[in-house]
């Protein structure tokens, strides 16, 4: 199976079921009270992180996820079932981007972390809600609310103690390879590695290991996407323990200085990992030629250590040394995972616009004989609201005429200029204005 880190998908959580407008009735009781049910609600799509999952090659054959509806309330006050949850398993890593707004969904770090990345709607309430002293046979109920849609962007990024940071040909293959139990193909050409290489490196002697990735060869200009660079950087950013693979053969000094503004460019947080380097190759030159360039890597204030995976020089050295270095896995949890809110609902702030609309916008004209004046509402909440009795609004009128004043609408547009037998517009809905309110504060 190929290895697959980026993946885009449509999610759409299940709608809210309708409230049930309904009427008891019994054979020895002619007009019955009102007893419509909720509505269910939506399912819910849900990202889990499992085990044993190493790419997101799996979900290929499917880029569309839609979660079921909430089933209509029923008479008898029986309301309908909720709409089952939706999961969709990705590998521990996973990072889920909203890409229209780009905010994080989800950031999956452990085995069965789940999170909500599209919300269910909720139900509508059945007609049994609405009754009061003066509304005593409601003839409408609440539509249910539609669920959340999402172009979602999943990124993986590898979880590995320690990331081995290079440019092509630097040895992190070789080095993976003599210090793990990974088998990576290896040959003399620049991204031998097309995908990260996970390997587990033990403790002799001690029940200790951790987990090495050989992150693809960074190329000069990786972070502003020029190679393969862009594509694998990610996988650095929750690793550990850096260590800068150098060949000796090179120019050590300007490939780790290059390699630390590549990073840099990318997220500047990088730099602040615990880090060393690995002076590779050195059984290609003398021994003080070797030790001159571990002196000039010293202005960089890392650990250097000369190895040589071709030959186990200074493997036994650099295992120990990781080992000692390595930063409690509490830290690292601590600063990496993010702790996301729960999705809110921020309702745009009250907005009247006053126009003069023609005759021909359909509504006629006011008693004056001039174009219709008309007051236009957004946010507030106001036309989400009307939206959910938009089957019912002759007759619930009266009860969304309540909630609006309650809510201090028709104050807004008394104080905005409005006057009776003016036009309110609520999204697609028109009503006239009736001046049956005082103005307060």
């Amino acid at each position: 199976m190929a290895f697959r880190d980026v993946l885009n998908i449509e999610v759409n959580a299940g709608n809210g079921g309708d409230g049930s407008m309904s009427f008891h009735r019994a054979k020895y009781m002619e007009k019955g009270g009102p007893d419509g049910g909720h509505g269910g609600k939506g399912g819910d799509i849900i990202l889990r992180a499992i085990e044993g999952v190493e790419s997101l090659e799996r979900l290929l054959g499917r880029r569309k996820f839609k979660a079921p509806n909430g089933a209509y309330g029923e008479g008898r006050l029986r309301q309908g079932a909720d709409g089952e949850d939706v999961f969709i398993d990705v590998p521990v890593g996973t990072t889920a981007f909203d890409e229209d707004s780009g905010r994080v969904l989800a950031d999956l770090v452990a085995v069965g972390q789940e999170k909500i990345i599209a919300r269910g709607g909720a139900g509508g309430r059945g007609n049994s809600t609405f009754t009061s002293s003066t509304r005593q046979a409601p003839r409408f109920a609440e539509l249910g609310v539609p669920g959340q849609k999402r172009r979602v962007r999943l990124e993986l990024r590898l979880i590995a103690d320690v990331g081995l940071v290079g440019y092509p040909n630097a040895g992190k293959s070789s080095l993976l390879a003599a210090l793990s139990r990974a088998n990576p193909m290896i040959a003399d050409y620049p991204f031998t590695t097309l995908s990260p290489i996970l390997g587990v490196v033990a403790r002799e002697n001690r029940d200790e290991r951790f987990t090495m990735a050989d992150i693809p060869g960074i190329i000069e200009g990786a972070s502003e996407g020029k190679g393969l660079g862009l594509e694998f950087l990610r996988h650095i950013s929750r690793t550990r323990l850096l260590v800068y693979v150098l060949d000796v053969t090179r120019n050590p000094v300007e490939e780790l200085r290059a390699l630390q503004a590549e990073l840099s460019a990318y997220d500047p947080t990088l730099l602040e990992n615990v880090a060393l380097v690995a002076l590779n190759k050195v059984e290609l030159v003398d021994a003080d030629i070797a030790s001159m360039v571990e002196d000039e890597l010293a202005e960089f204030g890392l650990p250097v250590l000369k190895t040589s995976a071709k030959e186990g020089q200074g493997l036994d050295a650099l295992r120990e040394t990781l080992f000692q270095m390595m930063p409690a896995f509490e830290l690292w949890t601590e600063r990496h995972a993010l702790e996301l809110e729960p999705d809110t609902v921020v309702e745009e702030s009250l907005r009247i616009e006053f126009r003069i609309d023609p005759a021909a916008r359909g509504v006629g004209l006011v008693s004056d004989g001039q174009p219709e004046r008309v007051w236009a509402v957004h946010g507030g909440g106001f036309e989400a609201r009307i939206t959910r009795f938009s089957r019912y609004l002759e007759d619930a009128s009266e009860y969304l005429g309540g909630v609006f004043r309650r809510q201090g609408l028709y104050n807004a547009l008394k104080r905005a200029g409005a006057r009776e037998g003016d036009t309110v517009e609520i999204g697609a809905h028109r009503f006239e204005y009736f001046d049956d309110e005082d103005v307060r504060g």
